[in-house]
């Protein structure tokens, strides 16, 4: 089995849709209709090095550290294109090569240098022509791995120079009306087609001469095509040259129709046995969304992406003429996991995209790949670099007087692309919900450069999601009388520049001025649409409606071509009970962006309020099906779906809410209300209650900052939709008595996990004692540690190598550590329950070494505060795994167990659905208590000893 994965920078479907339909990409429809299709949903920022790096990892940025499009060079001195040497984990090709398989990988964007996988690649760096025509044109070090290859790549480059000037016509008709002296888009167009053709050769020769399971290549031209010549796609824009529109209006069309030329080239490598994927990291808007202003900020131009990047796949075992909806470009590198029978890492943001296949292969679980050793093919360690780190290794020398301070140019130029690499990592924290992460890292940024609004308004937006009204009024009133002085004295330098020239044409200003008077121009408009809609924004989560709908009233006559002004002002009529007004202004935003989820999640709560509740569903699914990542959405589905008698998809949406968002009270309380009154299932709703009551204490721990945002995850079977799937909305199904396929409770596995020394054996003590029986062995004794025994199985410490054991453990409690929970089995006929102890990590390691101690064993060779790191960083991969297999599992604080075990008994007998004696398991507290005693001693001193005294008296 083979795969080859295609990457178009930038393509869309509405454009794409289109030319086929004219019969203009022919080798895209005829895969189109042999495969599955959809949007490509797209991750913020829309910065391409970084997201194609997401797609090649399952990651967000923050996790596999490409920040931007250059870096620090090395030792932190100068600027250079962003490497790969940033990276911080493995992408699919270090996967792959570890366990065998053979890459090919041409182009990929950032792969220079060259990594020495099992395979070839050829760098982002193999293909642009850094020599006049003619002469030597030398590829760098690093450009190809192996170096055998060098050779035979280096001829297949092709110069633009070398284009066939009929080729240049099929993109320009009327070349020869246009002045190539004074204007350079033909010599950049022709760059463009240069370099994708070069990346076209090396990967049909590689394909064609080169063992390989995966061919991954990237194309970059249909982005720079459509940077370069989209405003001049027809329809015209008003503010378009007619006569430039006329010469260019065919570029983009012809880009495409020349990608599905190449195309054609790649399948001709492929047999029946490969599967192929074709996808983009983002789209490009060719309609009335094309914007007038581009910002002046390093990714301004992203302002011209689309959020919807387009995924197509076909092979064998893939289904035909299908839809896929709500996959995201995180979802890639699982996906591949997956069709090479391969596992997901834990850690991966993305899942695998099952839907698509006729016959869905079974999900398989790792913690991470980057913790399984092989030859990867990654640069060595030492040769990895982190661009921040080198940034901050820099000045630590000049600090200390071993370099010289870099010249003051040079040192700004570093330190503007270190600020940008920054203000990137807490956009994707914000991309991922993770708020309170780049609240300081917002702040330090606006403290320093206050004239960069930008910092300041994402600041702003942080403070509104945490809850912190108060300081984002602060930041917002700031920000609005900085600009409105800067705008000032911008108006009274740009009048003086004016009197100084007011004899030149602007054609006659050097370079210098332009950009003078460009900068001056802009600092001196203030955009009264971003301000009025900012503070009604604001106003709205300050309660204050009647304000927030005069501002955004004045935003709309200041510009009405933004959807998201739309969208707000509906959520205000909604607040208010003025549904038509709520319902015209959603659909106004969908008039203008027909594919935008939050217009159609709003319709969805206008009809539930109305209590046309198919309508809702109907509005809920076309929103997830543009963005599928959307606990909210699928809260509101399941709120619908309940509404219309249809239960047991209510309580499918449910639980996708749940694990999306795992401090989503409301939905857990939904699931309590319909397992209990239309299901009769007690003990799962009290179960849900109980989640819903922690859901709210850990909310509110989070939006003070005290505890970091949950991972959010999906449930590993419903990553996506497919049309057969929202036709299960649909269905009928009748009403049962019962939770549908829920295990007799003697059939269900209770595990007991945690870290040693967290409370296990007090926690299988109470089972025992109230009426479970323990899975175990009594070959470890009883000691002073464990008076009571230590109630273990010693298979069960040998789950990594067999689990063929646990049909043992039905009905029964067993315990397993957290370190191998992952190993669990999936198994349709096992269900597991986990009651899961958790206790302060530096008790714990207290504990541990007291043990230690009295046994007279060697401990590991690590410092208390690494231990602590490692502990902690396995506890949040156990529970993330429980979270994605949707495991049940109730967390038991071990110190509020001791100070009120009847309280813990009570839930304990809740989460299982049995009658258990509480008094009993009471009981079996009280040895742990005293022994315990000698710990506190040890580790607390004299004060905490006595507080723990006090418990028994």
């Amino acid at each position: 089995m083979k795969v080859l994965l295609i990457g178009w920078d930038a393509a869309d479907w509405k454009i794409i849709h289109g030319l086929i339909d004219a019969n203009k990409m022919p080798n895209m429809a005829t895969f189109v209709e042999e495969g599955v299709i959809g949007n490509l949903a797209t991750i913020y920022p829309e910065l391409s090095p970084m997201l194609w790096t997401s797609i090649a990892t399952g990651k967000r940025p923050f996790k596999h550290g490409i920040l931007g499009f250059t870096e620090p060079g090395p030792h932190g001195i100068g600027i250079q294109p962003i490497s790969n040497m940033s990276r911080k984990t493995k992408a699919i090709w270090n996967i792959l090569s570890q366990e065998g398989k053979k890459c090919n990988i041409v182009g990929w964007w950032p792969s220079h240098p060259a990594e020495p996988i099992n395979g070839a690649m050829v760098s982002d760096h193999y293909q642009r022509a850094v020599s006049p025509y003619g002469k030597p044109w030398p590829m760098r070090v690093g450009t190809v791995y192996p170096e055998r290859l060098m050779k035979n790549l280096a001829n297949l480059r092709f110069h633009p120079q070398d284009l066939d000037v009929g080729l240049i016509l099929n993109f320009v008709p009327r070349l020869a009306e246009i002045d190539q002296e004074k204007d350079n888009r033909i010599e950049n167009l022709a760059k463009v087609i240069a370099d994708c053709t070069t990346i076209n050769r090396a990967a049909t020769a590689l394909m064609s001469h080169e063992p390989w399971d995966l061919t991954a290549v990237y194309y970059d031209a249909i982005d720079h095509f459509c940077h370069g010549f989209m405003n001049y796609h027809p329809p015209r824009l008003s503010w378009i040259d007619e006569k430039d529109y006329e010469l260019y209006k065919q570029v983009v069309e012809s880009g495409y129709i020349y990608h599905d030329l190449l195309l054609g080239t790649l399948l001709e490598k492929t047999d029946e046995d490969t599967t192929v994927i074709i996808i983009s990291d983002h789209g490009f808007h060719s309609d009335h969304l094309r914007p007038l202003h581009i910002p002046s900020e390093p990714a301004g131009p992203a302002v011209q992406h689309r959020p919807y990047g387009i995924f197509a796949v076909k092979g064998p075992g893939i289904k035909r003429d299908e839809i896929i909806y709500g996959a995201s470009l995180l979802d890639i590198c699982p996906t591949l996991l997956m069709l090479f029978g391969l596992p997901v890492g834990q850690d991966m943001d993305g899942k695998p995209l099952i839907n698509i296949f006729s016959d869905p292969p079974k999900i398989q679980i790792v913690p991470s790949w980057d913790e399984i050793r092989g030859e990867d093919g990654r640069h060595p360690p030492d040769k990895r670099i982190d661009p921040v780190e080198a940034r901050e290794a820099l000045q630590q020398l000049i600090a200390l007087g071993y370099i010289e301070r870099p010249a003051e140019n040079m040192e700004k130029a570093v330190e503007e692309t270190v600020r940008e690499l920054r203000y990137n990592l807490a956009h994707s924290y914000m991309d991922a919900g993770r708020h309170s992460d780049a609240v300081q890292t917002l702040k330090e940024l606006f403290e320093k450069w206050p004239d960069e609004y930008r910092f300041g308004i994402q600041l702003v937006t942080c403070y509104q999601a945490l809850d912190k009204v108060k300081e984002a009024r602060s930041i917002l009133e700031e920000l609005f009388a900085r600009k409105e002085r800067n705008a000032t004295d911008a108006a009274k330098e740009l009048k003086e520049f004016k009197e100084i020239n007011k004899d030149k044409e602007f054609k006659d200003y050097s370079e210098e001025e332009q950009n003078r008077l460009h900068k001056l121009s802009e600092q001196a408009s203030i955009n009264p649409h971003s301000m009025h809609y900012l503070m009604g924004a604001l106003l709205f989560e300050e309660g204050d409606e009647k304000k927030a709908l005069e501002h955004l009233k004045k935003a709309e006559k200041a510009d009405r071509t933004q959807p998201g002004l739309y969208i707000k002002l509906g959520d205000i009529y909604l607040k208010i009970d003025h549904l038509v007004d709520a319902e015209r202004n959603y659909r106004k935003a969908l008039k203008l962006d027909d594919e935008n989820p939050e217009a159609h999640l709003g319709l969805a709560r206008c009809y539930l309020r109305a209590k046309s509740n198919m309508k809702a569903v109907e509005s809920a699914l076309a929103s997830l099906g543009l963005k599928y990542h959307n606990p909210r959405g699928h809260f509101l589905l399941g709120i619908a779906l309940h509404r219309s008698g249809k239960v047991l998809q209510a309580v499918d949406a449910l639980k996708v809410a749940v694990s999306q968002n795992p401090l989503y009270a409301e939905a857990y309380e939904r699931l309590a209300y319909i397992l209990e009154n239309r299901l009769k299932d007690k003990a799962g709703a009290e179960r849900h209650r109980q989640l819903a009551g922690q859901a709210r204490q850990r909310a509110k721990a989070f939006r003070k900052g005290e505890i970091a945002a949950p991972i959010e995850k999906e449930e590993a079977v419903k990553t996506s939709l497919t049309s057969d799937q929202v036709a299960h909305y649909f269905s009928n199904n009748e009403m049962v008595d019962e939770t549908p396929g829920s295990p007799a409770v003697g059939e269900t596995v209770i595990i007991v996990s945690g870290l040693p020394r967290s409370g296990t054996s007090m926690m299988m003590q109470m089972l025992a004692y109230g009426g479970i029986s323990p899975l175990t062995d009594n070959i470890r004794e009883k000691d002073e540690d464990n008076p009571k025994g230590y109630y273990e199985y010693e298979k069960a410490k040998r789950l990594d190598r067999d689990g063929s054991w646990l049909s043992e453990a039905k009905g029964k409690a067993v315990k397993v550590v957290a370190q191998l929970l992952s190993y669990l089995p999936g198994i349709p006929e096992l269900d597991y329950r986990v009651i899961f102890m958790e206790r302060d990590i530096r008790e714990v390691l207290a504990s541990q070494k007291s043990m230690l101690k009295r046994q007279d064993r060697q401990g590991a060779k690590l410092s208390e505060d690494r231990l602590h790191a490692v502990f902690a960083d396995q506890l949040k991969q156990a529970k993330a795994l429980l979270s994605v297999r949707n495991i049940p599992a109730l967390f038991v604080d071990y110190n509020s167990t001791i100070k009120h075990p009847e309280e813990t008994a009570a839930r304990v007998a809740a989460f299982l659905g049995r009658s258990l004696d509480d008094k009993k398991m009471c009981e079996a507290v009280v040895p742990a208590l005293k022994r315990q005693s000698s710990i506190y001693e040890e580790t607390r001193g004299k004060i905490a000893s006595r507080q723990c005294k006090t418990i028994f008296t």
